[in-house]
């Protein structure tokens, strides 16, 4: 069975879009997200919508926990805003009732088992949802990672694609299909062959001028959040 896995989608629908149309034409079965559907870009709503639509099993990102939080105090708003500009402020009045019990419902870690394969899905790390894993200290959380016992653990977070080993065991980054930090404006994610264990990194063309034009619109001045598509 091959199995797509994403993470970091950023209310980046134009991207997930595509993203999907790809895994079906990989005949993947099954779609495993791994949180950060809120946050820096401006269609949360119908990137949730298409999710639920695809039957994808999901689990929750810090962004997603930002949200929750800022849903119980709207003190802390500008300070988000300024750091991931106005994606979040737009999730608060854009997401419905049916988008907010999707969120509040998502686990932190899920563990599932696909084709006798064990599988660990969290945002940043099974201990820490705000952990970043770099491929680059990936060797100081080898001590961690062995006190889990799974074939495959997923991570998302830190928007670049990672896989590595620890003895028969897989740690794997499908990168973010919302906003890739790697150096190009494709999207990022993977597929898993359950039957081979092999496991396929993807890199998917969307449309990043109609994003770019968003970015303009909402956020003209931050140019953090358009610098990855320039």
């Amino acid at each position: 069975m091959k199995i797509c896995i994403l993470s970091d989608i950023h209310g980046n629908y134009d991207a997930l879009k595509k993203c999907l149309v790809e895994a079906k034409k990989n005949d993947a079965e099954i779609i495993l997200c791994l949180g950060d559907y809120v946050g820096y870009y401006y269609e949360p709503e119908k990137c949730i919508d298409l999710l639920i639509k695809e039957k994808a099993i999901c689990i929750k990102g810090n962004h997603e926990n930002i949200l929750l939080d800022l849903l119980k105090d709207k003190k802390k708003l500008p300070l988000f805003v300024s750091k991931y500009g106005n994606g979040i402020n737009l999730a608060l009045k854009k997401l419905k009732k049916k988008h907010l019990n999707f969120i509040k419902k998502l686990d932190d870690n899920k563990e599932i088992v696909i084709d006798n394969l064990r599988f660990l899905l969290s945002h940043g790390s099974p201990w820490d949802a705000n952990r970043y894993i770099y491929p680059n200290k990936f060797k100081n959380y080898i001590n961690k990672f062995n006190k889990y016992n799974y074939d495959f653990f997923l991570l998302g977070h830190t928007h670049i694609q990672m896989k590595k080993r620890i003895k028969n065991n897989i740690v794997l980054n499908p990168g973010s299909v919302g906003q890739p930090r790697d150096g190009d404006d494709l999207a990022k994610w993977a597929i898993i062959d359950t039957k081979t264990r092999k496991i396929f990194f993807k890199k998917t063309k969307f449309n990043s001028n109609s994003l770019i034009k968003k970015i303009k619109k909402y956020d003209p001045e931050n140019k953090k959040l358009i610098k990855y598509y320039l």
